[in-house]
């Protein structure tokens, strides 16, 4: 829309003051900043209404019935699920599920009825809109107007020069202002005229000329139908949402819970408001681009006509106008720079709109039936999420900083590092998580440091990741000519997508560590602490914590992470010399390593090897100290690449990943050594698809990651001492705070000696490994081991092993524990049969010791045991029993006595293994 301030102002004839040189081209191949917050508006139109659908749409009787079903359940027994000892209760579990079935269904079915009554009221507006315009304002048609032939002709010369092939029709309204505007719905494309704007065509033609090919530059722009639905959006919201929900709490006398949340629901409605406003002022700025020069100086000399106040509390109000002010509006055509400029205010409107919809959109995809394989409920919802919320924060992203970078190179400018856009990104999803209706109810909060902490690292991954997007795009048009429109717009589309994949691996990231990090008994932090022996959580802890869920990912779902890094070397595809630099620095890092890496594990092996272990124990071992120097190796190539050869973080990923997959054949290699190493008596070449894969996700997965990482900080932490080096206070406040982060760090790593929990002897934490044990079980005669050895009466097994037996196990402080059977054989006769138990695999299990007494339970059995009578096996199956006993404990030694009123017995002597 196109006005003065004064009603019936004539406007001055022409322009006023100098004129500025127009910019060098004012339409960039690219989407406009109108498309990209017409995304975030309708990200913040539909993750600000999941509250309401699972308010107004919940029924409320099926909610009472499971939840009642679901208290009862928990009443008379304890939840199904231990994560720290790893068991289930298979009953209550399938009690739990009786006890929600159907929960699917209905999530399901809110989610379709309000995006159902979303789209219908936002539809309803949209195409009511244009009926709405012409009955209220009395609009009649030009070409039914008499004596209008000679402005018919201007506007049809004026749409050929707005570069339009259908005209769209022209309606005049009775207002005086010199003004106009565009509406429509469908293909029906109307342009309003003021009279005030019609009598300027004779007595200002230049005006008139300016304000119609502003209203046809809105035509030309295609931003009639996202204003009108942008519209329509911030009428849906109120109507289908706020409306509903109020009606919802005062039916059930909620009254005073709905004043409590008002704030709430205030805040929701400001970010529909201001993201509908944002695009509403966006298309005016895009449609002033487009006015040739001497037409911008008669809009300049319109706009100065505007006398009103421009002072701070203008300018603070202009955030909640449909038209920026006429001294913005001037100000943009005086710098046609400043509508280039990736703005962090857009970015943090954006993140704010997601993180208030991501964890309601998590709880619903919780509900719903698994999307990815591999991937457990938590990190497929997180992903599921994250892809939904990926799309739209990418477009906002790519858009803005390409179009930054378009600019730049166009008017040989710097360009915007984009990260301070990425940062004000990652700022909104931190506040919008907060302010989401789900944490208003949420219990399971974190400790104050954990949420600092935490938010310091997604503010840097989301400055990292503005920085990508803005190296990309900074990259791709160098090399890339002003005129190669089309090959412009792919190389965008590329970066849209690999940014939406990246997107959605932060977001995703960000939500599975917010559910881990939870200040309850269950959260993974928690366990990670029980199972590092310090028993609360430390910064050190959040870090493995992180580092866990990478691995975890990387074994059971790689594509989760190998697709991001797969995204992350997009930029690469952009120049050709950098890209050979980096696959050299790869290839000769990659190849040295190979060559070395063989004679590590040979030497870590001989060095810690203990008699007792057996083959593939040691493989293990060894295994594990070859990954080492694997990471090691793509974090120095890495740093070494954006440090000493100035490559980006993308090129330093693919110098990483080079050398990773050189170095991978010779963790295999070492692999195949392993029989030697553990002192053998032959070396077989035989090589294990395990460690195969284990290698390739370490080397390709797992240890490209923490490549990035550090070459992020590597790049980090000097430009911030650069910048920090420019004032001379900067010793004073940096000095101090590296000195108390070492304290920190000096303290941390520190672990507390065990204290004896109640029924947890400190004794017994530590791994220990069996060296004598002997095993008595009654047989009765018509047992299947007395069928298969040919008893004819009563008789009883007894089985015993030694140190070469493979039996090894670890207690933890947090009261579980596991065994690790390597091949275990305990060998006996029975009627004169050799009868041997085999096992192979883990056992996990709670255990608990005090005063001499033994006790195990909650078994999850992880193997396969046998029992092999001379040539013939017996599988041996069927649920773990809990069982005590007796047990004797030394510095060096443990001793573990038990027996059943069945008369079996057990006695194991382990020794504490020096590994």
């Amino acid at each position: 829309m196109m006005s003065t301030v004064a009603e019936g102002g004539r406007g001055p004839a022409g322009p006023a003051g100098a004129t500025t040189p127009p910019p060098p081209s004012a339409t960039p191949p690219l989407p406009s900043a109108t498309l990209g917050r017409f995304v975030a508006a309708v990200t913040a139109v539909v993750g600000t209404s999941m509250f309401g659908w699972s308010t107004v749409l919940v029924d409320g009787d099926a909610t009472r019935v499971r939840a009642e079903c679901l208290a009862d359940v928990l009443r008379t027994r304890p939840f199904p699920i231990d994560a720290r000892a790893g068991t289930v209760d298979e009953t209550g579990l399938a009690a739990i599920r009786r006890c929600t079935a159907g929960l699917g269904p209905d999530v399901a079915g809110q989610l379709l009825a309000g995006l159902a009554v979303l789209l219908a009221v936002t539809m309803l507006a949209y195409l009511v809109a244009p009926w709405c315009e012409c009955r209220l304002r009395g609009l009649r048609r030009l070409d039914r107007v008499p004596g209008t032939q000679a402005l018919r002709a201007d506007l049809a010369e004026l749409v050929g020069v707005a570069g339009l092939r259908r005209s769209p029709t022209f309606v005049v309204s009775r207002s005086a202002r010199i003004s106009g505007n565009t509406f429509g719905a469908g293909p029906l494309r109307y342009v309003r005229l003021d009279l005030g704007l019609v009598h300027a065509h004779r007595v200002a033609p230049r005006v008139f000329r300016a304000v119609v090919l502003h209203e046809l530059a809105h035509v030309r722009n295609s931003d009639i139908h996202l204003t009108r639905l942008t519209i329509a959006q911030a009428w849906a919201f109120p109507l289908g949402v706020l409306v509903p929900v109020t009606v919802t709490y005062l039916r059930a006398d909620a009254g005073w819970q709905l004043l409590a949340d008002s704030w709430r629901l205030a805040a929701f409605a400001l970010v529909v408001q201001v993201s509908a406003w944002s695009v509403l002022r966006a298309r005016e700025f895009t449609a002033d681009a487009r006015l040739p020069a001497a037409d911008a100086d008669a809009v300049r000399a319109l706009l100065a006509a505007d006398h009103r106040q421009v002072g701070r509390w203008a300018r603070l109000g202009a955030l909640f106008r449909f038209h920026p002010l006429a001294r913005a509006r001037a100000d943009a055509l005086d710098r046609p720079g400043r509508r280039f400029a990736a703005r962090p205010v857009e970015a943090l409107g954006a993140g704010l709109a997601a993180g208030i919809a991501a964890p309601s959109v998590r709880d619903l995809a919780t509900s719903l039936p698994r999307v990815l394989p591999g991937a457990d409920p938590v990190t497929d919802s997180a992903f599921v999420t994250g892809i939904l919320l990926g799309v739209p924060l990418a477009l906002v992203a790519t858009g803005a900083l390409w179009r930054a970078a378009w600019w730049a190179r166009h008017t040989g400018r710097p360009v915007a590092s984009g990260a301070a856009f990425g940062a004000a990104l990652a700022c909104g999803l931190l506040v919008g998580r907060r302010l989401a209706w789900r944490v208003a109810y949420a219990t399971d909060l974190r400790a104050w440091w954990i949420e600092v902490l935490l938010a310091g690292l997604w503010i840097a991954g989301g400055a990292l990741l503005g920085r990508w997007v803005a190296d990309g795009a900074r990259a791709h048009l160098r090399h890339l000519a002003a005129a190669a429109v089309t090959r412009i717009r792919w190389a965008w589309a590329g970066a849209a997508v690999a940014t939406s994949v990246l997107t959605a691996g932060y977001v995703a990231t960000l939500l599975v560590l917010d559910a881990w990090s939870t200040d309850d008994g269950w959260s993974m932090l928690h366990l990670v602490a029980a199972r590092e022996g310090t028993g609360a959580a430390t910064p050190l802890t959040l870090l493995d914590m992180i580092g866990f869920y990478v691995r975890i990912t990387a074994a059971s779902a790689p594509y989760l992470i190998a697709l991001p890094l797969l995204a992350a070397l997009f930029p690469v595809l952009a120049g050709r010399g950098a890209t050979r630099r980096a696959l050299r620095t790869g290839v000769a890092v990659g190849v040295a390593g190979a060559l070395v890496l063989p004679l590590v594990p040979l030497g870590v092996g001989a060095a810690v090897r203990d008699p007792g272990l057996a083959t593939a124990t040691a493989a293990t071992l060894v295994t594990s100290h070859t990954l080492l120097p694997v990471t090691f190796v793509e974090v120095g190539v890495a740093v070494a690449a954006v440090a000493t050869r100035r490559l980006s973080l993308s090129h330093a990923l693919l110098a990483a990943l080079t050398a990773g997959a050189l170095m991978t054949p010779a963790v295999v290699v070492a692999d195949v050594l392993v029989s030697c190493v553990a002192g053998a008596p032959g070396c077989a070449p035989a090589v294990d698809p395990t460690v195969v894969v284990r290698a390739l996700t370490h080397a390709l997965l797992v240890a490209p990651v923490a490549a990035v990482l550090a070459a992020a900080v590597g790049t980090a932490v000097p430009a911030a001492l650069a910048v920090l080096g420019r004032r001379r206070w900067w010793p004073a406040v940096v000095v101090p705070v590296l000195l108390v982060a070492a304290g920190a760090v000096a303290v941390t790593p520190h672990r507390p000696t065990p204290v004896g929990d109640r029924g947890r002897d400190p004794c017994l934490v530590g791994v220990w490994r069996l060296v004598a044990g002997r095993f008595h079980e009654p047989v009765a005669p018509d047992s299947p081991l007395g069928v298969l050895t040919g008893l004819h009466t009563d008789g009883a097994l007894d089985l015993s092993s030694g140190p070469a037996g493979g039996h090894a196990t670890a207690y933890r402080a947090d009261g579980t524990a596991t065994d690790l059977y390597d091949l275990f054989v305990a060998e006996g006769t029975l009627n004169g049969h050799t009868v041997r138990s085999v096992q192979r695999g883990t056992v996990t299990y709670r255990w608990s010791a005090g005063n001499g007494r033994y006790a195990q339970r909650d078994q999850v059995a992880a193997s396969d045991r046998v029992l092999r009578v001379d040539d013939r096996e017996l599988p041996l199956t069927g649920p773990a029993e809990d069982f005590g006993g007796s047990y004797r404990c030394t510095a060096d030694q443990l001793v573990i006595t038990t027996a059943d009123d069945a008369g079996s017995h057990t006695e194991q002597t382990f020794v504490r293994s020096p590994t």
